[in-house]
């Protein structure tokens, strides 16, 4: 039987491979909520881009928006 500090030794080392094999797995991509915010909708939450004139909200946008808000239905 192998020793349980060697079997954690054989799992990090099987991360640290996969790591070096997919590098692109760990790399940060930016998320567009618009194409989830009917999902995020149906679970109570909706969401809110705020970087109109001052700080004017909209429930639709296209692309990115630096700032969402995103609260439950409860509070909009």
């Amino acid at each position: 039987m192998i020793p349980l500090w060697r079997f954690d030794l054989l799992v990090l080392l099987l991360i640290v491979v996969f790591i070096f094999q997919h590098p692109s797995a760990l790399e940060a991509k930016p998320v567009s909520f618009q194409r989830y915010s009917k999902v995020i909708d149906t679970l109570g939450v909706m969401c809110e881009c705020c970087d109109g004139k001052g700080g004017e909200c909209k429930s639709t946008w296209k692309g990115s928006c630096p700032k969402l808000r995103c609260l439950p239905w409860k509070y909009q």
